[in-house]
């Protein structure tokens, strides 16, 4: 497996956003968690805050001295605004690397042409740029299936495919960089408005929480109140 570059590179796609590194978050100190290595596996997490968003958590855990190694990124927006969630994985296993990345959407896009075409539309080129990949496909997962954008990017790659690493990385760094674009044009939106879009929000954060499949891994080797706070502050 090439090593990828992806905190540098995240922390680099944040920069318009003037990130501040947290060390408490919601009044508990995070700071426990920035760096963590057990017999199983090493963990970083970073933490920011920044205008408009309630959190920008980005971790890489390497397991197993590193046959696997799970970097990913959550932006969450706070409730004054209507900006989707960004949601970032990358996974490297012995024999594939796993692609996720998205904008999820807030309102329901069938029923809310105007939040479709201000925060979803814009990644219709970025996700046609890279569809054809072999390995592209449908997310697996039903309970995350049904948040999901229409240009949702997902891919189970093989090695064999040339710059597959670098090509995961940047169509990652591109959804990101399409994030703060929007973000810096987002106005703080009509309370009203916002009250169904934010019920959906935190609900679709609990899901994840609840079922996102690290878990299992995070619980056997950090136990299983550490991993729940760690995947707490990602979601």
């Amino acid at each position: 497996m090439k090593k990828i570059p992806y905190y540098e590179r995240i922390t680099e796609a944040l920069a318009p956003l003037s990130p501040q590194s947290m060390t408490q978050y919601r009044g508990d100190d995070i700071t426990q968690f920035h760096e963590i290595t057990t017999d199983m596996m090493t963990q970083y997490l970073q933490a920011f805050s920044a205008d408009k968003l309630d959190k920008i958590v980005t971790i890489t855990t390497e397991i197993l001295g590193g046959k696997i190694i799970v970097h990913g990124t959550t932006i969450v927006p706070t409730d004054e605004y209507p900006l989707p969630l960004f949601t970032s994985e990358l996974v490297q296993a012995v024999n594939h690397l796993s692609l996720r990345v998205d904008f999820i959407p807030l309102a329901d896009l069938a029923c809310d042409q105007d939040y479709m075409n201000k925060y979803i539309m814009p990644l219709e080129d970025l996700w046609k740029r890279h569809r054809e990949i072999e390995g592209s496909g449908i997310e697996r997962y039903v309970w995350q299936r049904v948040m999901l954008s229409p240009f949702y990017s997902y891919g189970k790659f093989k090695y064999g495919i040339d710059n597959i690493e670098e090509t995961s990385l940047e169509i990652t760094i591109d959804y990101l960089k399409r994030y703060t674009e929007i973000w810096s044009e987002v106005q703080k939106g009509d309370p009203e408005y916002l009250k169904p879009l934010n019920a959906r929000k935190h609900t679709m954060l609990q899901t994840m929480l609840e079922y996102d499949p690290g878990e299992g891994p995070l619980k056997q080797a950090l136990g299983k109140e550490t991993a729940h706070k760690i995947l707490a502050l990602l979601f």
